[in-house]
């Protein structure tokens, strides 16, 4: 190694890093709570089929919920939504990417990092508190 900063490194910002803390504990909440009715993916690419003309053909959302058995046709999309999601661009293509995973079938979930700071502030919140908050926002 030259001792030189790697291109990924240099480039990709904290918020695009994967399976971020939140994502994390986010995830392992729900497979204590769903247990074996369910299977909690990260980042699962999704392809999907176009809608009303927005330029959505696939996500690879931060969470994915699919039902087994009985529940097999349960398909949902939690996405993680921190302060970068405020900006103006991207609230446009959020909603862009939520219309179309609605259309092909999802149900999506969007937890904000202002609605639920026990899932991003982990030092200052317990895991019983973020628990509580993704029961309060996430509903089968």
């Amino acid at each position: 190694m030259t001792g030189r900063m790697s291109h990924i490194r240099r480039n990709m910002k904290e918020e695009n890093t994967a399976y971020r803390p939140e994502q994390m504990l986010c995830a392992k909440i729900l497979r204590e709570m769903l247990k074996d009715d369910y299977e909690v993916k990260l980042e699962f690419p999704v392809i999907l089929k176009p809608f009303d003309n927005l330029d959505v053909r696939g996500a690879i959302p931060d969470i994915v919920v699919i039902g087994k058995g009985m529940k097999s046709h349960h398909r949902i999309v939690i996405r993680l939504m921190g302060e970068i999601h405020d900006k103006p661009k991207k609230k446009i293509k959020d909603e862009d990417q939520k219309l179309v995973l609605m259309h092909n079938g999802w149900k999506v979930f969007d937890f904000n990092w202002y609605d639920m700071p026990e899932l991003w502030n982990q030092k200052k919140y317990t895991i019983e508190q973020a628990k509580d908050s993704i029961i309060r926002n996430f509903k089968i």
